[in-house]
């Protein structure tokens, strides 16, 4: 194992826009994820953002 993790969850639309650098032009997209909400769940359970499954994180998803 090389010791690098993968996300459990990409929410962009294509690799290509996840994987593009930012335009310091452009405001940036809005977040599909409560990050707030996610953090604060993530505390409480005691894990790491890169430690959470995909059905916890999709529990945040903003319709």
């Amino acid at each position: 194992m090389s010791g690098i993790r993968k996300p459990a969850v990409i929410l962009a639309d294509s690799m290509e826009e996840y994987l593009a650098p930012p335009d310091p032009y452009k405001n940036p997209p809005k977040s599909r994820l409560n990050i707030y909400e996610l953090g604060k769940y993530a505390e409480r359970v005691g894990k790491e953002f890169d430690e959470l499954t995909a059905e916890e994180i999709l529990q945040f998803k903003i319709p």
